[in-house]
């Protein structure tokens, strides 16, 4: 039996959630999580206090539901790589590396993923919200990639600890960016840790 279609309310309710999600990452990402209130966002997102807190009755709750939406769209390399959708003539390995820095992290969705997860250190609240879904994806990610790719070491979980690398080092690569007066130098950084890791992050036969 086929799933039933959206009602005209599901429809505009979702809309609503998008705009307002949205209006939380460009806060997010131009201010920080410190400096974005829900003041700021409702604002930036041209909507009333009650449409805000209807769907989202506190920050920590809008955060969590922007930063599971930004896993959706931080999923998107990995899973093209797996439907074969990935450059013609570009090793998998540097392909995936080098979209996840230039189509994900290195924007105003990645940028504001990271200060969320930052702020998960010293905010209980949104930790105590996000936690559960984070070890989710983080899993599923892991076995995506373990899936696609093994590592050059011994350890049977050497892909996923490879990957756990590869993204703690972009992370870390827009926190640099904050250091370094030339964008080029960031650029060059990327293509270098790409070209290291197509030794050690294999393609499964």
């Amino acid at each position: 039996m086929p799933a039933a279609l959206p009602s005209k309310k599901d429809i505009k309710a979702e809309a609503m959630k998008r705009r307002i999600c949205a209006a939380a990452v460009s806060c997010i990402d131009e201010l920080g999580y410190a400096e974005t209130s829900i003041n700021r966002i409702q604002e930036r997102a041209g909507v009333s206090r009650g449409a805000l807190t209807h769907h989202f009755p506190t920050k920590q709750a809008l955060v969590a539901e922007t930063a599971m939406r930004l896993l959706h769209a931080a999923a998107k390399p990995v899973k093209s790589l797996r439907s074969g959708r990935r450059s013609a003539g570009v090793d998998p390995v540097y392909d995936l590396l080098m979209a996840s820095w230039t189509d994900v992290a290195n924007t105003a969705q990645g940028r504001a993923f990271v200060e969320i997860l930052v702020a998960c250190r010293t905010d209980r609240d949104l930790y105590d919200v996000l936690a559960k879904d984070l070890h989710t994806w983080n899993a599923e990610s892991v076995a995506e990639i373990s899936d696609l790719y093994v590592g050059s070491g011994d350890a049977d979980d050497d892909a996923a600890l490879l990957w756990s690398i590869c993204r703690t080092f972009i992370r870390g690569l827009l926190i640099h960016e904050r250091f370094v007066s030339d964008p080029d130098h960031l650029a060059r950084m990327m293509e270098r840790f790409a070209g290291i890791m197509k030794s050690h992050l294999l393609v499964r036969d």
